[in-house]
């Protein structure tokens, strides 16, 4: 009997090294398409397609797979949320290379993420000339209105946690001025407010979206928890901890809703575990 446990107990150890290595290589190969019903004061429907956190990843070769599944969901706008590249990474060629394919599809708005504002930094470059000559419109610290089947919008574009200075002794009083200017006037409308904001800490954790006049945010960042325990959930979330509350989903609020993605990529870091990537797909529909 005592062989027998000796025998088994390495085995199992190995079987779940395997099982562990197989839910690694799915995770950072596959992606799932989340599908979310939001009514709106609309006239006509819309289709908004998110994706995040790419982090360099590539779904087949020039991420063709990627393309073909946005493509087949036929968005009306293309939302792109931030950390799309790493931020010691010169090569930004796949996002480049991929938004100049989704502006084939449809209208691509991006915002920047944490690892696109360290990428600028450490490589004295600015981003946004790049993302424009690729197709997309970059949204950071700003906004603009559009027009899309008949529905008057204001997108806007921010990448971190609203009112941060307040959190820290002392304060950012120049970065706070900027953030009340740009939120004020990003308000200051009746058209349908969507705001790109890469960090969703300040309207999910810190529960701005019950505060301010903004009607849907889109984020990512938090990787869907990055390791996803069965029955439990996500593991960590940056700046959250551990067991986070939110990782990924649709949270519905007045006067905000927000999309909170699990993105597509890693860091590279910390594998995703258990954790496949995802497409965001919302159906903005009239109200009745």
């Amino acid at each position: 009997m005592k062989k027998r446990l000796w025998v088994t107990f390495p085995t199992i150890c190995l079987a779940l090294a395997l099982l562990l290595l197989l839910s690694v290589f799915i995770s950072a190969r596959t992606f799932f398409v989340t599908k979310y019903r939001i009514y709106a004061p609309l006239e006509q429907p819309l289709r908004l397609v998110q994706l995040s956190d790419l982090h360099n990843q590539t779904f087949g070769k020039d991420n063709v797979r990627l393309i073909e599944r946005v493509r087949a969901l036929e968005p009306d706008l293309i939302l792109m949320t931030g950390d799309m590249i790493n931020s010691d990474d010169p090569d930004i060629s796949v996002i480049l290379e991929l938004t100049e394919s989704l502006s084939e599809i449809a209208p691509v708005y991006c915002c920047y993420g944490n690892h696109e504002t360290s990428w600028m930094k450490h490589f004295d470059t600015d981003l946004r000339s790049f993302l424009e000559q690729a197709g997309a419109t970059v949204l950071n610290v700003e906004y603009c209105d559009v027009c899309c089947k008949g529905n008057e919008l204001r997108l806007g574009g921010y990448e971190g946690y609203y009112r941060a200075s307040l959190m820290t002794s002392g304060g950012d009083k120049e970065r706070e001025e900027r953030e009340d200017l740009f939120f004020a006037d990003f308000e200051d409308t009746d058209r349908y407010k969507i705001l790109l904001n890469h960090i969703p800490t300040a309207w999910l954790d810190w529960e701005y979206r019950d505060e301010y006049d903004v009607d849907l945010v889109f984020c990512g960042h938090y990787h869907g928890g990055q390791v996803r325990l069965p029955l439990i959930g996500g593991l960590i979330a940056p700046n959250i901890g551990y067991f986070p509350h939110y990782t990924k989903g649709l949270y519905a609020s007045i006067p905000a809703k927000v999309v909170l993605s699990a993105g597509l990529g890693s860091d590279r870091k910390i594998p995703r575990i258990n954790n496949p990537g995802e497409i965001v797909c919302v159906d903005l529909l009239p109200e009745k």
